[in-house]
């Protein structure tokens, strides 16, 4: 899957401009936008047992990873489902009487309309000390 951020060097230059006010910024915005997305797939996961949809987490479960200066999150399903999600997830012909195929993926692909955008205005709005 490719994605393109077309705010992505405004994000760049608000970060240079923040300094460490600015990175938390990004850092509690991109845990929403990861929290956002992860209660829409836990709308869209099949159900049937219930196992799929309680292996899925955030991780880490309290605010973001950081290597160099990169921080991410991951939204992740499996667990004890591990065996059989990534099949429920891939396979667009299986009927489900609840949820769906691509129930992480999908709901990934939506919250990314727009992030860096949204990323980039909390960082500016940090700045201004008017975080939300």
């Amino acid at each position: 899957m490719e994605i393109y951020f077309p705010d992505l060097e405004r994000i760049q230059k608000a970060l240079a401009a923040s300094g460490p006010a600015g990175v938390k910024a990004a850092a509690r915005a991109l845990r929403n936008e990861a929290q956002e997305a992860f209660a829409n797939s836990q709308d869209e996961v099949p159900v049937d047992t219930g196992a799929l949809k309680a292996s899925g987490r955030i991780r880490p479960e309290v605010g973001v990873f950081e290597r160099g200066n990169e921080v991410y999150v991951e939204l992740t399903y499996g667990g004890s489902a591990t065996e059989y999600s990534i099949y429920v997830h891939e396979n667009l012909e299986a009927y489900h009487p609840h949820g769906k195929a691509k129930y992480l993926e999908d709901p990934l692909v939506r919250q990314v309309n727009g992030i860096a955008g949204r990323i980039a205005d909390k960082i500016e709005r940090s700045m201004r000390g008017t975080v939300q």
